[in-house]
């Protein structure tokens, strides 16, 4: 079904009428251009910083993503009060609406005369970039991970990543243009397993982003609890022979980033079957998520169910508290 942001409550009957559902597309379509052009328009710094205040004013609105996040975050640190859950869900809410409002400047994060990237650990894959062989990228939604694409670009090593297309045509193309200005391949979703082969066949390296639960994915522990997780990138770098290598963004103050690629994972068994070892890379990949999650938990984009309802309910407060005050 077509989804729209101005007119969501008229959804069921534009799915059937093609003119009410193009023009509620283009009510879209001027809506967020209005709004991303306001931040293209200022200086990238002072844009990511509104984007911030956005981004936590919304935060009060959408009370039910709020709540996945309080959730997610409760269960991931189950150290810290309640009232420390609250100030990083603000925090979490800063960062998405300073990754919004930093879409139309992502040309400036990939243009190295600008000095918004840092990059470090490139020399886990120096020799990767000389032979030109290429490498299976893994990260997860933290602080404005467009910019791993921007990282990659700039070291020299050809890219692409999968995105998934917005039902609304004329709002993915002007995504997509923001998207493009990072020197880095976009696949589509609906290219599926064979955009990523074709891809490595080409001697592009794939930028893949697993910390969401995948729906029909391998329960793989985070945090603790089962995740239904992806071994996709696992599977394309035994497939291949590729290095898998985890990359890790982090917001630096200033709407600056730093991108840090971490040494290559292997299989912990060499002699274990391909599942296997994907597995295991797998239970690799969620651990160093678990690290940098615990180390800037604020800037983990998590406002979605990470962990499945019943995990949620039962290892956290958060939506027995909505039940109460509901009676």
């Amino acid at each position: 079904m077509a989804k729209f942001i101005l007119g969501n409550a008229h959804r069921n009957t534009a799915f059937n009428n093609a003119l009410a559902r193009n023009i509620l597309w283009f009510a879209d379509l001027v809506f967020v251009g209005t709004v991303l052009g306001l931040f293209r328009v200022l200086p990238v710094t002072w844009g990511s910083a509104l984007g911030a205040r956005v981004g936590r004013i919304f935060g009060r609105i959408a009370k039910q993503r709020t709540r996945h996040i309080r959730a997610n975050l409760s269960l991931a640190l189950p150290d810290k009060s309640p009232a420390e859950i609250d100030l990083l869900a603000q925090e979490v809410w800063e960062n998405a609406g300073a990754v919004m409002a930093e879409y139309p400047n992502l040309p400036a994060f990939g243009d190295p005369r600008r000095d918004r990237l840092e990059i470090e650990g490139d020399e886990h894959i120096s020799a990767d970039q000389t032979s030109g062989r290429p490498v299976v990228f893994v990260a997860a939604h933290l602080a404005n991970w467009e910019v791993i694409g921007a990282a990659i670009t700039r070291i020299g090593i050809p890219s692409c990543a999968m995105y998934a297309p917005l039902s609304n045509p004329w709002l993915d193309r002007k995504m997509r243009s923001y998207r493009n200005a990072l020197g880095c391949e976009l696949i589509s979703r609906d290219a599926g397993l064979r955009g990523f082969l074709d891809a490595l066949k080409a001697g592009k390296s794939p930028i893949i982003i697993t910390d969401r639960r995948i729906e029909g994915g391998k329960q793989i522990p985070l945090f603790g609890e089962d995740k239904e997780s992806s071994i996709l990138p696992a599977r394309l770098a035994l497939r291949f022979g590729v290095p898998l290598v985890p990359v890790q963004a982090m917001r630096l103050p200033g709407a600056r980033f730093r991108v840090r690629f971490h040494a290559p994972l292997h299989p912990r068994d060499p002699e274990a079957d391909r599942d296997d070892q994907a597995v295991d890379l797998a239970h690799q990949v969620n651990d160093k998520f678990e690290q940098w999650i615990t180390a800037r938990p604020g800037e983990w984009l998590c406002t979605s169910k990470i962990w499945p309802s019943a995990v949620l309910q039962a290892k956290t407060d958060i939506y027995t508290e909505v039940r109460r005050a509901a009676e």
